[in-house]
């Protein structure tokens, strides 16, 4: 279905001011996550897996937000690279926290290295074919995120019920966003997936934030 002129910039403009607003949100709660954790004496596994998490939201939230502002320009397809290699790698560094820090025994390492070799996969198939076939990299998507499903008996005895609901839920509102990004039909249905990331990755925030 042809959209008019219109409806394309403002199309742009809500997934642009969306992920922007997102992004400053992740700035203030990536100060909030370091003054957190400095509360007492920190290891270096500690700083380096929160540096990972909150570096790759921030990336994520930023790549996303300079695509949408920039794809009405030639710089488009570059960025829209660097939006899809986001998407994996939040969720490389949403595992990180939870497989080095809370699970952090031979399940959590194996975990984390399934999830970077899909990655370093996600990454190599959008070089070649990005947003050729969108279900292929949603397929992915889905893969990494619920891979967490083999560690849940663990988690649920590790995490407070909260702090484990919320990262259940999280994953929840990730994947019924998916719906919204595969669906072109839908209209400013990519606004919505961008409100469906934000709520998913603020519930995996939290999660996070109460179990450090």
């Amino acid at each position: 279905m042809k959209r008019s002129k219109t409806y394309q910039i403002v199309y742009e403009v809500l997934n642009a001011v969306t992920h922007g607003l997102g992004f400053i949100m992740a700035v203030i709660g990536g100060i909030a996550l370091i003054l957190h954790i400095f509360r007492e004496p920190v290891s270096v596994l500690e700083v380096v897996a929160i540096a990972i998490y909150i570096g790759t939201v921030g990336f994520f939230l930023l790549a996303s937000t300079l695509f949408h502002s920039l794809i009405f320009t030639k710089a488009a397809k570059v960025f829209q690279f660097f939006d899809h290699a986001g998407i994996y790698l939040v969720i490389l560094g949403t595992y990180t926290p939870y497989t080095w820090l809370l699970l952090g025994n031979w399940i959590g390492w194996s975990i984390w290295g399934a999830i970077l070799a899909l990655t370093i996969a996600g990454l190599t198939y959008d070089l070649f074919f990005v947003g050729r076939w969108p279900w292929v990299s949603v397929t992915i998507y889905l893969v990494m995120g619920w891979l967490i499903i083999l560690a849940m008996p663990v988690l649920w005895g590790i995490l407070s019920h909260t702090a484990f609901w919320l990262l259940l839920a999280g994953g929840i509102v990730y994947s019924l966003g998916t719906i919204f990004y595969l669906v072109p039909k839908i209209p400013m249905g990519h606004v919505y997936w961008h409100v469906f990331v934000l709520v998913g990755a603020g519930l995996m925030y939290f999660s996070i934030f109460i179990s450090l």
